[in-house]
């Protein structure tokens, strides 16, 4: 069936299934696995907008389909998906071999149709990704381009002249032309994830897996919203903050949505898939007329659904009080980065210890269901025993601020693979001790392309820490934290000692057993959400439950 679009998402290493790879915790605190399976909720919207307008458009998870299946063909696939616009995302930076590879392949199957990148990463490297990869016909820049998105299509169909499109990048006459971008005095108004599309387009299109966000969310389905683009900090690795996204993506930050259209996004899901939600952005920092209005809204429309929602500043009680009163559930989740200060206010976040730990127990006091406690590893001024105290203080964490109706998940990840293009960090290396050794898109291509483990692919290292450190680091206090897991009694001592042999193994070169969701973790940073109470059933839940049998089935007898 002919689609005028159809949105393509490649893994972030197309040849995965032929290369013997060592992905390490790329990916552990993400939905996803280390292939990045989980597309932008940009598709959605995109896709929302251009079937609103009359046009017609799918999703292709690729990455998904290829983890699902080891036998699964990609080319006689993408034979089959006819469309005058094949739309790639390249918005995270890891993704570039995936994307790559797949538009050459569209290209030559498809000779005579356009194939345009899309996302941040595309928008920082749009003139590179022309000059370097012959496959790619256009780059469509910056953020919320559902609009600039249905011009293109009607620009190639009516095969008018795409100087009129907004935002766009492409060649002409061996030189690359640059395209002013859309002046639109509310770019969030034409934004909306709707999830029901996703349901509607797998029927339509007879493609399950091609629509699905992530590999597990079949199993585990979780719906998304956000409640701004951009953002009000500075965080040195964020490649959204404002900093960046005032550079790079558009010229205003924070760009504020309505609450009302965040609520309906969130009753969508509700009446669709009935699953828990996340929240992207710090509700709190919107300010109490945008939450107050938020959570009215959640009331209003009768949401029972779970919410994780995140913070990026230590929230006080007057928020807390203001969300228990309207929201039946929620969890929370914050990245603090380091417990030491200096280094913390080094990455952006200027609050202290006491703060977090204050904010923490009202989260308890109020009703929060979980809270979950993320901090990195290559940060300027941080050494490997900074990262080990991290462990402890969050040893110290968990047993002291967490409880049996609030327990407090502690995680430590790497900045991996790469820092993010546009971020201060990564335009202010000296400023911020780092060394970046890849400049170029070809650069990154080529250490996702040569490499085979996550530290052949890193980017970059720091005054302080080598990338070897960085890996040492990483494991280390992976190590550490599996035994905090097993002394605060969230892991068995059998499961403690089997985790820790498995990455001592899989440090040393030796046989090891990855997570059985292809996630390929290795310690306890499985990412998932998991809620104290069920909710009622929609037609939608219970054909993904139908499916989720199936598939453990499927897999099952693959297996044998």
């Amino acid at each position: 069936m002919k689609s005028d679009i159809a949105f393509i998402h490649a893994p972030s290493i197309y040849d995965f299934r032929r290369r013997h790879l060592k992905e390490g915790p790329i990916g552990d605190v993400v939905p996803s696995t280390p292939l990045f399976e989980m597309y932008p909720v940009g598709f959605v919207s995109m896709l929302n907008h251009a079937l609103e307008e009359g046009f017609s458009g799918r999703i292709c998870n690729l990455a998904v389909l290829m983890l699902s299946d080891d036998a699964f063909d990609v080319e006689k696939y993408l034979k089959g998906v006819d469309a005058d616009i094949y739309g790639i995302d390249l918005h995270w930076l890891p993704h570039v071999h995936g994307a790559f590879n797949v538009a050459r392949i569209i290209k030559r199957i498809h000779p005579d149709r356009k194939v345009v990148f899309g996302g941040f990463s595309s928008s920082y490297f749009a003139e590179d990704i022309l000059a370097s990869n012959e496959a790619v016909d256009y780059v469509m820049t910056g953020d919320l381009v559902e609009k600039q998105m249905n011009s293109l299509i009607d620009a190639v169909q009516k095969g008018s002249n795409i100087e009129s499109v907004p935002n766009l990048v492409y060649r002409r006459e061996g030189k690359i032309v640059r395209n002013p971008p859309l002046k639109d005095p509310d770019p969030t108004a034409t934004e909306f994830i709707n999830y029901q599309i996703l349901v509607k387009n797998s029927v339509k299109y007879h493609d399950i897996k091609g629509h699905l966000p992530f590999y597990s969310w079949i199993t585990n389905p979780t719906g998304m919203t956000l409640v701004q683009h951009g953002c009000q900090l500075n965080c040195g690795f964020c490649g959204g903050s404002n900093f960046a996204y005032k550079n790079h993506y558009n010229f205003n930050s924070p760009l504020r949505r309505d609450p009302e259209r965040v609520a309906e996004e969130i009753e969508v899901v509700q009446d669709t898939i009935n699953s828990p939600v996340f929240i992207a952005g710090d509700i709190n920092l919107m300010g109490e007329k945008f939450y107050v209005k938020l959570f009215e809204e959640i009331r209003s429309r009768g949401i029972d659904l779970p919410l994780l929602t995140e913070y990026f500043v230590p929230p006080g009680e007057d928020y807390y009080r203001t969300m228990t009163k309207f929201v039946p559930q929620f969890m929370c989740e914050i990245s603090p980065d380091s417990s030491n200060q200096k280094i913390r206010s080094e990455t952006g976040r200027y609050y202290s210890n006491e703060a977090l730990e204050k904010s923490i127990d009202l989260a308890r006091k109020y009703g929060s269901k979980k809270f979950d406690v993320y901090f990195s590893i290559g940060l300027p001024m941080q050494s490997k025993s900074d990262v080990l105290s991290d462990a402890d203080y969050l040893e110290n964490l968990i047993s002291t601020h967490g409880s049996s109706e609030m327990p407090i998940f502690g995680f430590i990840s790497p900045l991996t693979p790469f820092l993010d293009p546009g971020s201060l960090f990564y335009e202010m290396p000296d400023r911020y001790g780092f060394k970046i050794t890849a400049s170029k898109i070809m650069d990154y291509y080529n250490l996702l392309d040569r490499g085979n483990s996550w530290e052949d692919f890193l980017n970059y290292e720091t005054k302080w820490m080598s990338k070897r450190e960085m890996v040492e680091a990483t494991y280390e206090s992976g190590i550490r934290m599996v035994q905090v897991g097993n002394k605060v009694g969230y892991i068995q001592r059998i499961d403690k000692d089997r985790i820790i042999d498995n990455i001592m193994s899989y440090m040393n070169g030796g046989e090891y057993t990855p997570h059985e969701d292809k996630s390929k973790h290795l310690t306890y940073m499985v990412k998932e959400l998991d809620w104290s109470r069920r909710h009622g059933v929609t037609g939608v839940s219970i054909a993904v439950f139908l499916y989720s049998l199936y598939e453990r089935m499927r897999r099952s007898v693959v297996a044998q």
